[in-house]
């Protein structure tokens, strides 16, 4: 039987020893042991060249935004979390709206080529729902 009111808890010993390595480095995240740990487990398993573990949304679109040397005008929807647009505009780019097709909610294909000018860098397409 599962129990699905009972919040599942890591064996206490094991969980232990991985706060005592917190403990004794002195590092949670930010290249600490056990992200590293992580990052090169993943790596290994996805056979990847490169990994790195970022803390949220946005500051992956911040690292692709600048990774790709975008510039100017990015073109996003506003409907959708607002890291999506904060990511634009902390990168020092300027969002262009377009808005949503009702069908898919997400950004309407069918409206982008109009927003499309020579300062235009990247389209950022998102969804907010799986439909």
């Amino acid at each position: 039987m599962i129990n699905v009111t009972k919040t599942y808890l890591p064996d206490f010993e094991e969980y232990s020893a991985y706060l005592r390595k917190i403990w004794e480095t002195g590092h949670i995240t930010n290249h600490g042991p056990l992200v590293t740990e992580l990052e090169e487990r993943i790596t290994e398993f996805m056979g990847a060249e490169f990994l790195s573990l970022v803390n949220n949304g946005t500051i992956a679109l911040q690292i692709a935004v600048k990774a790709l040397d975008l510039q100017g005008e990015i073109i996003v929807t506003p409907f959708s979390y607002v890291a999506s647009v904060s990511s634009i505009v902390w990168s020092g780019c300027t969002p262009v709206f377009v808005d949503i097709d009702p069908n898919s909610l997400t950004i309407d294909p069918a409206q982008i080529e109009n927003a499309i000018t020579p300062e235009t860098s990247a389209i950022l397409a998102t969804h907010v729902f799986a439909k």
